[in-house]
């Protein structure tokens, strides 16, 4: 066998491994531009997927600020309640990062952020969005998120000079809308619904104005009589201190520090004694209970975190008013130990309360039947300790959306009544 020289075969090996190395280059350039193809749309997705995540808070924040308390000031600007949900839909977006740089959303009229109702098209039959104008009453908001060039704000690619000469835009579009046609409350993901375990008379029998009958005159005579029937005083009642506004305006909600202050602010209180067992006729609220009596512990519970899926159980997890009233048990005498120290620790929340129209059974017993007929929403302003057994409680209306709430698919029957307290929030797109 003929052996070539070791010189020879060096330089055989090295032509062979020189015509190699093109192609490898060419294949490891394949490889460096497919990973960077990668990267790219890996970074690209998240963007948009960050984006829509910020959209859709910023949409949820703006409409959760058109449900807010100026609804029940009897100056309610609609125009000034939009600027309002703009701001608050810009404020959540700065917290939101994309691309490790914060979202910006132009908060003037005509920019990013729109305030509207959902409408039925009558030639197609669908849904759209239809801004508000004047002094319509917006209903829901529509979030446009852009990082886009001519912003300066596109998205950089880490690779994409290789193959493209520029970033990337990215838009990403939110609704979120909020709904008065309630009809009760159910859980949500396991989190309980934001109720105070509390009812409250919704209208005195108490009051009545003087009122005057003619009677028949003597024969001959021109002259009337009338009978005046005797005034009684009053209970106050969330249908003559709220609706009516008759109540004192004493305090007042800071909704930046979430604080209540000493100064009104243009809504009315309704003061609230708590039920006891001698009857007293000026008591106008209720302790809830669902299962009949609760202990202390219970009640305390409740009245900082609300009613969880499990309080809910005796109802079937859920609180419904679409088949009318509800009949639940109020405690009377309550101790006053598990009231005044949790509801303290509430003040100025907004949560669900519930109104009776009366009362079924012993004045002097422990537990009524009451006739629960609607929920409203409010905050406890103050709350302070009469005796062992009985609590006054000033409690202040207000407007409130959350996710709870169920809504009525029957919004648009004849004699429907909207729920101006409570809204469900969601979002629509």
């Amino acid at each position: 066998m003929r052996h070539l020289p070791w010189s020879t075969r060096s330089r055989a090996a090295s032509r062979r491994t020189g015509s190699l190395m093109p192609a490898l280059a060419l294949a490891l350039l394949a490889v460096l531009g497919g990973a960077a193809l990668v990267v790219d749309r890996l970074a690209l997705d998240t963007a948009k997927a960050e984006l829509r995540t910020a959209a859709e808070a910023a949409a949820l924040a703006a409409a959760r600020e058109l449900a807010n308390d100026d609804r029940l000031r009897p100056d309610f600007d609609p125009v000034a309640l939009q600027m309002k949900a703009r701001f608050a839909a810009a404020r959540i977006a700065v917290e939101n990062f994309i691309a490790t740089e914060p979202l910006t959303l132009s908060t003037e009229s005509n920019g990013d952020v729109r305030c509207g109702r959902l409408l039925i098209d009558p030639e197609t039959g669908e849904t759209i969005f239809v801004e508000a104008e004047g002094k319509d009453e917006p209903t829901t908001v529509v979030v446009q998120a852009r990082r886009t060039s001519d912003r300066d704000s596109a998205i950089p690619l880490p690779f994409r000079t290789l193959y493209a000469p520029t970033d990337a835009d990215v838009v990403a579009v939110a609704e979120a809308s909020i709904n008065f046609g309630v009809i009760g409350l159910r859980p949500v993901d396991d989190l309980s619904i934001p109720t105070l375990p509390l009812a409250i008379l919704a209208k005195s029998v108490g009051e009545q104005e003087s009122s005057s009958e003619k009677s028949p005159a003597p024969h001959g005579s021109s002259s009337t009589f009338r009978s005046i029937k005797p005034r009684r005083p009053s209970v106050a009642s969330w249908s003559r201190d709220i609706e009516q506004r008759r109540g004192l305006d004493r305090f007042g909600y800071d909704a930046a520090t979430g604080e209540v202050t000493n100064a009104s602010d243009g809504i009315p209180e309704i003061t609230l004694r708590t039920a006891v067992r001698s009857g007293d006729s000026v008591a106008n609220a209720f302790v809830l209970a669902l299962t009949g009596d609760v202990t202390q512990d219970v009640l305390r519970r409740q009245i900082c975190d609300g009613w969880s899926t499990d309080d809910l159980q005796p109802l079937g997890g859920e609180l419904l008013f679409d088949r009318g009233p509800l009949t639940l048990a109020g405690l009377r005498g309550v101790n006053c130990n598990a009231l005044v120290s949790p509801l303290r620790n509430v003040l100025g929340q907004c949560r669900v309360v519930f109104l009776y129209d009366r009362e079924v059974g012993d004045t002097r017993a422990s537990v009524a039947s009451l006739h629960i007929n609607r929920m409203v929403a409010g905050r406890v302003m103050s709350v302070r300790e009469l005796s062992d057994c009985e609590c006054e409680i000033v409690f202040q209306p207000a407007v409130m959306a959350t996710r709870s709430a169920v809504t009525s698919s029957e919004e648009a029957e004849p004699g429907y009544e909207k729920n101006k307290y409570v809204a469900n929030l969601r979002l629509t797109n």
